[in-house]
């Protein structure tokens, strides 16, 4: 919800940001990947590229919190946007509706050798997803931008706690 407040445009809040704080709906962060050490965030191989008025997406992911809740309405995508830029402007955050053709959840994941389910993680393809340009987050390329305020935030709070 932070990230849509703080990033998302006033459609992309108008639209998601209501029904997510009224606990209508949830959301997942879409980052992770099995190919990559995607916790760098530089590291991140899901393509996000420009196609006239949209955005077209492929990439794998995995350990997606919540995104197979029945609840779970939008992922926040980090994706390369592009690989030419210098390293920390390569990626971009996009709003990704849950129901667009092309999401394909393949599994729940077990954490600790429990089965959370569906609640929980999962693996999941975005395969020529395509979703409108303007649910871009703050501007193409500005994905690294926007997760390093958020561990800037989280640190914060974490460390006056």
């Amino acid at each position: 919800m932070e990230t849509i407040a703080r990033y998302g445009s006033p459609g992309i809040r108008e639209r998601w940001l209501k029904p997510l704080l009224e606990g209508e709906i949830r959301s997942a962060f879409a980052m992770t990947e099995p190919e990559v050490a995607s916790s760098d965030a530089t590291n991140i191989a899901t393509r996000i590229e420009r196609d006239g008025d949209h955005y077209v997406i492929n990439g794998h992911k995995w350990w997606i919190s919540g995104a197979a809740d029945p609840r779970c309405k939008v992922f926040i995508t980090m994706g390369k946007s592009d690989p030419e830029a210098p390293k920390h402007s390569q990626q971009s955050m996009i709003v990704v509706p849950s129901d667009t053709p092309g999401i394909r959840i393949v599994r729940p994941l077990n954490v600790f050798g429990y089965d959370d389910a569906p609640h929980g993680h999962v693996e999941m393809y975005f395969e020529n997803v395509r979703v409108p340009a303007s649910n871009m987050l703050l501007g193409e390329g500005r994905g690294f931008e926007i997760a390093r305020a958020a561990s800037a935030r989280d640190a914060s709070t974490t460390a006056c706690a």
